[in-house]
C-alpha cells in the first residue's frame, strides 16, 4: 500500500509546532484518489524521515501518514446526556 501514496508537499506549521504533509492516496481497485494532509509533530516528522529506506526514502513518511489517519479516524469520543428533572 505504500506505493499508493504520493507526498506532494511538506511545509512547516506557521506556529512552528509541526509539519503539514500533503499527500495523494490512489485506491488500488477503483482508481479513485484521495487528496489530503496531516499534521505531524516535529518529532513524528523527523522520526518518519529517519525510518525511510535506501530504496524508498519516503517509506517512513508513508507509514507516519497512515498512522496519523488511523489515529484521527479512531479518536475516542464521549457523549454527554442531560436529563431534566420533573
Amino acid at each position: 500500500m505504500n506505493n499508493n501514496y504520493y507526498v506532494s508537499k511538506t511545509e512547516p506549521v506557521r506556529n512552528g509546532d509541526g509539519t503539514n504533509v500533503y499527500f495523494t492516496f490512489s485506491y488500488p481497485n477503483s482508481g479513485s484518489r484521495l487528496d489530503g494532509n496531516v499534521k505531524l509533530t516535529n518529532k513524528e516528522y523527523i522520526n518518519a524521515l529517519e525510518n525511510g529506506t535506501d530504496d524508498d526514502m519516503y517509506s517512513g513518511l508513508y507509514k507516519a501518514i497512515k498512522a496519523k489517519i488511523i489515529e484521527i479516524n479512531t479518536a475516542t469520543t464521549t457523549t454527554t446526556t442531560t436529563t431534566k428533572e420533573a
